[in-house]
């Protein structure tokens, strides 16, 4: 008798492949424009990051739960928002997110130097003398870092409350960015559910003691995320008035499974039979 193949590694083998698949595909239709390129580098860049995230979830099905899985999905809720906003003036806020990059790194940079001033003897110096060279050539490579300012406060000079109002997208804030971002910042809200239990003892007002939770793994969280490159999709379909043929990713899962039922309702069949 044939063995059947494992139903969760079937699943992460066919999303991966449909998600590599209509990510080339979409890009593929996007027509460049050679006067444009850095804006198109940022939102190919960030789309290409929103679909390497979801993969990473489906390749990694343990962290499908609570502890882990809203680290990913802050950082695509995260994504989507600054994607969608950055969209409605391509050219100059495409400008404002790479050269807060650049600062960022020049900063880090400025970071090593001083850590070597500060312990000239550290072993370790010439390693973190070899990172600054290489940091220094990644910002050169694009300006001169002469010209690159550090700025300390928000890229798009915005919070992302606001370029959600601004980009349409405010409820993704509101019901899941922002509910997201509880557990990427380990608060309380999270870690109480998360990471405590009550005492059991009434003389202790039954405080919360610490505990280490095994949670079940739920398949919804790989859901979101692939609703959020869905997302992504739509944003790039809408701006460049895309032809796009293949399926959406959350058509592509609602097929998914409704094929996979039928097949199984297919099986029970031929097995009464």
């Amino acid at each position: 008798m044939e063995e059947r193949e494992d139903p969760v590694l079937h699943l992460i083998e066919s999303y991966e492949d449909y998600l590599t698949s209509s990510f080339h595909e979409l890009w593929d239709l996007i027509n460049i424009e050679y006067d444009k390129l850095e804006a198109y580098s940022v939102i190919g860049g960030m789309l290409s990051r929103q679909v390497t995230l979801s993969i990473q979830m489906a390749r990694s099905p343990n962290i499908l739960n609570g502890h882990s899985a809203p680290l990913f999905l802050r950082a695509m809720t995260d994504l989507y928002i600054a994607l969608a906003w950055i969209m409605q003036d391509l050219v100059d806020r495409s400008s404002k997110y790479i050269m807060h990059g650049l600062g960022e790194e020049k900063l880090s940079i400025e970071h090593f130097k001083q850590g070597i001033a500060d312990d000239p003897d550290n072993p370790n110096n010439e390693q973190i003398e070899q990172l600054i060279e290489a940091k220094s050539s990644w910002i050169n490579a694009q300006r001169r870092d002469l010209f690159v300012e550090v700025n300390l406060g928000n890229w798009s000079q915005l919070d992302y409350r606001k370029m959600s109002q601004e980009a349409d997208c405010e409820s993704l804030y509101k019901y899941a960015y922002k509910p997201f971002s509880v557990a990427a910042h380990n608060m309380w809200p999270h870690v109480s559910v998360y990471n405590c239990k009550n005492c059991t003892n009434p003389l202790h007002k039954y405080h919360l003691l610490p505990e280490l939770h095994e949670v079940p793994l739920d398949l919804d969280y790989l859901y979101r995320s692939c609703k959020y490159v869905d997302k992504a999709y739509r944003l790039f379909i809408d701006k460049f008035d895309l032809k796009y043929q293949n399926l959406m990713p959350l058509e592509w899962w609602d097929e998914y499974f409704t094929d996979d039922s039928e097949d199984e309702n297919s099986d029970e069949r031929k097995n009464e039979t």
